[in-house]
């Protein structure tokens, strides 16, 4: 049997064109979610300022004077998904006065289906398309990035365990924001390898306009971006300390490149963010408070995790055990046409993986398996010292603010974790598999199985 390095590269686009058609073909099946409403209606951004041309409907109102209800989500959250559904919007002749209506989160199914709050049906399948594309593209991203920083069979194991794994389905198939969000994050990802392997200024801003747009689609990605910083950082502030001229001449320079990076983060986010552009500095703080009041308002409406040792189990079910979360509200359920929705689409095939999520010791392994494998790959000298400083600090930092900021044991706010922990089940899994095969091919690179 050929190993995975013989095989033609054009594999890899067999591979990942599959993965990204089973994405999409069941976007339009998968169980509808009240917030995808609400981001149809946030899609009228669009409309005031491309139909319409009116940049103070966008703009943040200090005084709340002018539909507060609007600025309040328009603030709250990215603007990459409601875009992009404010243009399908556009060109299927819908205006704002044409959208469904905001969910009602305090009334049931029925009484928010009878007010007119579900979306249009063929809207609602355009951008679940929009969204489950860039989740295709988010896998194709993340391929890439485990193949360069790791080797090729990590790459095509860890990229059909994200694009099967059910709670990435569910939630980056629905017209929402975890399709931008994941693809934000793969963004800056493999614009960091990149970096790692030719630091020069166009990589720099480059990264710099991958991860403002990152921070754009959904503000969480802020974290990933920084621990990426700091993990490219780390080496010229290092030479810097040990070396003199010539070395602390290059330190310089990509300590500058860093520097560049950052100001051109701030300037694509500000561009993606019109309600920002007259008050930058006053509208940051209160973004932050009103995300904070969101976490606080969502924890005493249904609840949120009692002590520590709550939100470490809760981790571990929803990063490990990938228990599978369709709603945040559990009495969604049990409503007849949700109940229909969800068993026809895991009647479909196209549900993923739905072996994750249905056992504890299963969970377990996996995460003994990644333990396995962060220690292996901290010891492996075949991985350039970069690329295992840059995995490392963003798994290990991601997870650390994961476990201490989650409030709530909702999946949806452990989905940019994921990509994190299959990188490490998959390398560690690789690994073993080397180890048993004894490739006679294996060389101290680490490409012959592993490519």
């Amino acid at each position: 049997m050929p190993t995975l390095k013989r095989l033609p590269r054009w594999i890899d686009a067999l591979w990942l064109g599959c993965l990204a058609l089973y994405i999409i073909v069941g976007a339009a099946i998968v169980p509808f979610h009240g917030d995808e409403s609400t981001l149809m209606v946030m899609g009228s951004d669009y409309h005031y300022l491309f139909v319409e041309g009116d940049l103070s409907k966008v703009l943040y109102d200090k005084h709340w004077r002018t539909n507060p209800q609007e600025q309040h989500l328009r603030i709250l959250n990215g603007t990459v998904s409601k875009t992009i559904y404010g243009w399908l919007q556009s060109l299927n002749g819908f205006g704002p006065r044409d959208l469904n209506l905001n969910w009602n989160w305090g009334r049931d199914y029925d009484f928010n289906a009878a007010r007119g709050a579900i979306p249009d049906g063929e809207l609602l399948r355009q951008a679940r398309l929009a969204s489950a594309i860039q989740l295709g593209v988010a896998v194709l991203l993340f391929f890439q990035f485990v193949k360069i920083v790791l080797n090729r069979p990590t790459a095509f194991l860890a990229s059909a365990l994200l694009a099967l794994h059910p709670n990435m389905l569910i939630n980056g198939r629905r017209a929402m924001m975890e399709g931008s969000h994941i693809l934000g994050l793969m963004l800056v990802l493999i614009a960091a390898a990149w970096l790692i392997r030719e630091r020069r200024w166009r990589t720099y801003a480059l990264l710099g306009f991958c991860a403002g747009f990152a921070i754009a689609a959904k503000h969480p990605n802020v974290i990933v971006c920084t621990l990426v910083f700091l993990a490219l950082a780390r080496q010229p502030i290092w030479q810097w300390i040990q070396h003199r001229s010539t070395a602390r001449q290059q330190a310089f320079r990509d300590l500058a490149g860093v520097v560049l990076a950052g100001g051109i983060t701030v300037i694509v986010f500000l561009f993606l963010n019109p309600a920002w552009w007259q008050q930058p500095l006053e509208v940051a703080p209160i973004v932050v408070r009103e995300r904070k009041d969101l976490l606080q308002g969502q924890v005493d409406w249904l609840g949120g995790y009692n002590s520590f040792a709550e939100q470490v189990s809760g981790f571990f079910q929803f990063v490990f055990v990938g228990e599978r979360q369709y709603f945040e509200v559990s009495y969604w359920n049990g409503y007849d046409a949700i109940t229909a929705q969800r068993e026809a689409y895991e009647r479909s095939g196209l549900a993923g993986l739905l072996f994750i999520g249905s056992s504890g010791r299963l969970g377990l392994i996996f995460l003994l398996l990644s333990v396995f494998g962060a220690i292996t790959l901290t010891r492996d000298q075949g991985i350039p010292r970069e690329a295992r400083w840059l995995i490392l600090i963003w798994i290990g930092g991601a997870a650390l603010a994961t476990l201490w900021l989650t409030p709530l044991p909702w999946a949806r706010y452990y989905l940019p974790l994921l990509p994190a922990m299959i990188l490490l089940l998959s390398y560690a899994l690789t690994s073993l598999a080397q180890t048993l095969i004894k490739d006679p091919y294996a060389k101290g690179d680490g490409v012959a199985l592993l490519d």
